[in-house]
Formats: structure tokens, sequence, C-alpha cells
């Protein structure tokens, strides 16, 4: 199969496409593909036709994830997360259900999964404020408390969706009508990180879940960087530790300084993502993928020093590890220079936009 390159004197919308089998293609020689965070069932298309109907046919499905998130170091009380919770997969709700759908069909397969991803934001500052470390065992226990605590309440909050709206059209094709929950299905690697200690009852959440049919959403759960937000926020990134107390952020041509929440008090707390061992950090992630329905954009941070090398045995092992915990997918590994220089330009959102909140 070869590719044509043709040089056009005007602007035209440019679309990914994908290769059968490898899910990927090269152009002028770079292997292309497309982001995978996200973990939602999709469907290729036969007939271009099919996706100007908005028939229920069958014949493909586009997956679309519509994110929202959570600032947990805000959070004071089990009772204000439940409410944030409830309102944030609500405002996604409406949002969905109000958008504006160039592809027919891809409008009727969005209404009918109604997919959210709630992410955490801000846990660094959090982990800070609690004096935790992420490669600590007591701040492994608290991320496993938070983890749970997110997902226990966004589920809960879209079974009450679920009662007052309807659940999704096609939640018989996902595993809720049966009383499925993340914790049935999690990676038991995890429990050599922390014990298995539940804080909420989740009995009596799959009974419910049962007797209603499912709920509102095929999914409820996705982490994703948040960069935007934790500027607008005025917080930390998602799941991220921080890279330094302050530092430029970028996005687009605005250029901010930023400073880690509360850093002038309790700066000292804070554990910089240089000094996390990438398996500390694949320990936090995987105890987040325990109570997760979808992919976490999870990285992994390296410090070089000297004329030291990252070798292929090093990527590897780490790759085999993060696959003995159980997590489906990984982001970006974040290099960093002895002498100070961040290998990675800036703090900047994903190439594609899709992960962005």
């Amino acid at each position: 199969m070869g590719i044509k390159i043709e040089y056009l004197n005007h602007e035209e919308d440019v679309y990914d496409i994908t290769v059968e089998d490898n899910e990927n293609f090269y152009a002028n020689n770079i292997l292309v593909h497309n982001c995978a965070e996200i973990s939602l069932p999709t469907k290729g298309y036969d007939n271009m036709k099919d996706l100007y109907s908005k028939e229920d046919h069958g014949r493909g499905e586009v997956a679309v994830c519509s994110l929202g998130g959570i600032v947990i170091s805000n959070i004071k009380s089990d009772e204000q997360y439940e409410k944030a919770c409830y309102y944030t997969l609500l405002m996604i709700d409406k949002c969905i259900h109000k958008g504006h759908y160039e592809l027919p069909h891809l409008e009727t397969t969005v209404k009918a999964r109604i997919s959210a991803g709630v992410g955490i934001i801000g846990l660094a500052h959090h982990m800070a404020k609690k004096g935790l470390k992420y490669s600590s065992s007591e701040g492994k226990q608290e991320i496993h408390n938070a983890a749970e605590r997110h997902s226990y309440y966004l589920i809960k909050a879209s079974l009450q969706l679920g009662k007052e709206l309807g659940n999704a059209p096609w939640i018989h094709k996902t595993k809720w009508p049966s009383g499925w929950l993340p914790i049935d299905t999690y990676n038991k690697n995890v429990d050599s990180v922390v014990e298995n200690e539940l804080q909420y009852d989740w009995e009596e959440l799959r009974r419910e879940i049962i007797s209603n049919g499912g709920i509102r959403n095929s999914v409820t759960t996705a982490h994703m960087p948040s960069e935007s937000s934790s500027k607008a926020s005025a917080t930390t990134n998602g799941l991220y530790p921080i890279r330094d107390l302050s530092m430029l952020k970028t996005d687009n041509n605005i250029v901010i300084n930023w400073c880690a929440p509360d850093s002038d008090k309790i700066g000292k707390r804070y554990e910089l993502a240089w000094d996390i061992a990438s398996r500390d950090m694949i320990d936090c992630y995987a105890i987040v993928q325990k109570f997760t329905d979808q992919g976490i954009s999870s990285d992994l941070y390296r410090k070089i020093v000297g004329d030291e090398v990252v070798g292929s045995k090093e990527m590897l092992s780490d790759y085999f590890y993060m696959t003995k915990m159980g997590l489906k997918t990984r982001y970006y590994v974040n290099s960093k220079t002895s002498d100070g220089t961040d290998l990675n330009a800036s703090e900047d959102t994903c190439g594609g936009g899709g992960c962005t909140l």
C-alpha cells in the first residue's frame, strides 16, 4: 500500500486514518497513530453513507468521551464529593444532548452510549496538604482511598441520573445491568502494593444497579492530564506529581507563570516528579486503575544524570511492570537532565487535544 502526497494551496479539514490490523500509518516515513488513552469500543464503517444515517444500523461506531474533572483538594466531605460527582455528570449529560454533531450516526452512538470520563484534578496538592508522598506506603494508601471515593460516588451519581433520566440506551451492551463493578475485575497484583480494604458499601450499590437495570453512563471515569483546567483552577495537573514548585506553562501562544498551590506554606511537602521512581509511579497509577472503568493518561518521569543513557532494558522493564500491574494505557515519558534542562520543551497539552480538559 502506498501513500500519495499532494500539496494544496488552500486549507482543508484533515482527519486521522487507520491502516487495517496495525491501526497506524506512515507519513513522510514517520509512524503516525491515534492517541489511545481512552478505552472505548469502536467499529469501522464499510460505507461512508452509514456515517450520514441516524439509524441504529450497527455497521460502525465512533467513540466519543466527554470529560469532566473534580478538584479533589477542594472537597471537604463525602457529601460534597457526592454532589460534585452528580453535577459533573449532569453537566456532561447536558453537553452530550445539546451538542452539535457533523455526522448523524456519531450523534446516534454518542447519545446511545452517554460515555463520560470524570477525572481527579489536583492530586499532588491533596497529597502535599496531607504531608504524604507518592513513593511512600502511606501515600499509596491515601491514593487508594481517594480513587475509591471518586469511583464510588461517580457510579452512585450515574445510578441516580439513570433513575431520573433513564439509563443509557445501549447500557445492555455493557456489564452494568448484571451488577459489574470495577473492583470485580481489577488486577490483583495491586494488592501487593496496598491492602484491599474498601471504605464504602459496594455490595449495596451493586444491588441498586441490578434493580435499576444499569446506570446512566456506559463509563464514568477517565483520568486526563487536565493541563488547561489546572491553570484555570490554580491547582496541579490531574494525578501527576509536580515537576517544580514554579514553572512556565504554555498553551498555544499563551505563557503563564505557575506556582504549586500553597507552596509558600507547604512547599517542602511536595514530592517532585523527578524524585519518584518509575515503579512507584506505576504503582500509583495501578491503584487508581483498580477503580477506573476506562484508561489513564499515565506519565512517567526520568532524571538523566551526566551522559547516562536510558536503555531498552529499562524501558521494557517499565512496560512489562505496567502490564503486570494492570495498566491499560501509558502517555508520556518525561526526561530531565542533571543540569536542570527539561527535555520536554514545555508543560503542554496533548498533540491532538482529545484528552484536553
